[in-house]
């Protein structure tokens, strides 16, 4: 496309600069991986201090100004090598597992501590399982991910948490474990959840997730009162997306897939 090509030519001089002066094997693309890793830092020290939504706006925005944004960076820039990738998983569970984790903390643990820390170990618990099973034996199959995505489980925890109805819950803290241990599941699943790769999607789903990146933005920065309500519905609808976009084909192709990858993984 001609508009990539324009970026390219814009990207490629700091890109090279960055290169130099940093090192081999770095470059403009993990500068994004460092915002997503700020965000993650930020949500941590925020939960600390007991400003759990001011932690989740901080990660979000860590993964909307930084992880969201690398890869494409590494195309443009064809940096794309094993450093920014390690570089981004490693960021990406520091992000997506440990401050969210923290985060939950946060919420939970004012009106009951230990279950606060039980929380916070079973998010990391899973997220770390999950990390250390696609490093044992990668599961590479198109246009689908094995399990909930780290973002997503990151997102719906966050938007499940912050939402105005969570607040009118009777004795919530017991509905947010129950999510919490649904969400963990969840990541340690095998169930297909649609990616943005190797699929060109139909026009009414990529016209919904156009739609919902858009409100969400928008709401965010214009009226936030009911932008976490609004983020769990956009989650809730992506989980259960995936089994109305495949085809009975796809989906036992990704079911033998899985199969395969359980088999070496033992």
């Amino acid at each position: 496309m001609k508009i990539n090509k324009i970026f390219t030519k814009i990207l490629t001089p700091p890109d090279k600069l960055i290169n130099a002066i940093v090192g081999k094997g770095f470059g403009l693309k993990d500068l994004f991986t460092l915002i997503n890793l700020v965000g993650g830092v930020a949500g941590i020290v925020l939960a600390v201090m007991g400003r759990p939504i001011d932690a989740s706006y901080a990660v979000l925005a860590g993964f909307l100004l930084g992880d969201s944004l690398d890869g494409f960076v590494a195309r443009l820039t064809n940096r794309s090598n094993q450093f920014g990738s390690d570089f981004d998983t490693i960021t990406d569970h520091f992000s997506q597992c440990i401050a969210p984790a923290f985060i939950v903390f946060s919420h939970i643990s004012p009106t009951n501590f230990k279950l606060g820390v039980a929380l916070l170990f079973i998010i990391i618990a899973a997220g770390s399982i999950r990390h250390a099973r696609n490093t044992a034996v990668k599961f590479s199959f198109p246009f689908c991910w094995k399990g909930l995505p780290r973002p997503v489980a990151t997102m719906i925890i966050f938007a499940f948490f912050n939402s105005s109805f969570y607040n009118h819950l009777p004795h919530n803290q017991w509905f947010g474990a129950a999510f919490v241990l649904l969400t963990s599941f969840g990541l340690l699943s095998e169930f297909p959840f649609i990616s943005h790769h190797g699929r060109k999607l139909q026009t009414w789903a990529i016209f919904i997730v156009v739609f919902a990146y858009s409100a969400a933005i928008t709401q965010a920065l214009f009226y936030r009162k009911y932008f976490w309500d609004s983020l769990f519905l956009i989650m809730s609808v992506y989980i259960f997306l995936g089994w109305i976009v495949l085809s009975r084909s796809e989906r036992q192709h990704f079911w033998k897939a899985v199969g395969e990858w359980k088999a070496k993984l033992r």
